[in-house]
């Protein structure tokens, strides 16, 4: 099973990690680490293929959001899968 989820920050992964704990299971995070620039290439790539009309993240949009990121720390105890872009 593949749970997508806002989080984003320690406090929403906190909630999660309760969720795991509660349930049993076992679990990775997967943490895709990307600058911002290739973030918003990668959304705008995206955008292109949108119908006409259809809404699609902005940079300021972006830049809105991706201010509270907190990456994932050791000590939330998660089993963190990295992936690094350039």
């Amino acid at each position: 099973m593949v749970l997508d989820f806002p989080g984003n920050t320690g406090a929403q992964r906190a909630w999660f990690r309760g969720l795991i704990q509660c349930a049993g299971v076992d679990h990775e995070l997967h943490y895709i680490d990307a600058p911002n620039d290739v973030c918003k290439r990668q959304l705008k790539q995206r955008s292109d293929s949108l119908p006409a009309g259809h809404p699609w993240t902005t940079d300021a949009e972006f830049d809105a959001i991706t201010v509270y990121f907190q990456p994932p720390l050791e000590e939330e105890g998660f089993n963190v899968v990295r992936n690094s872009r350039a």
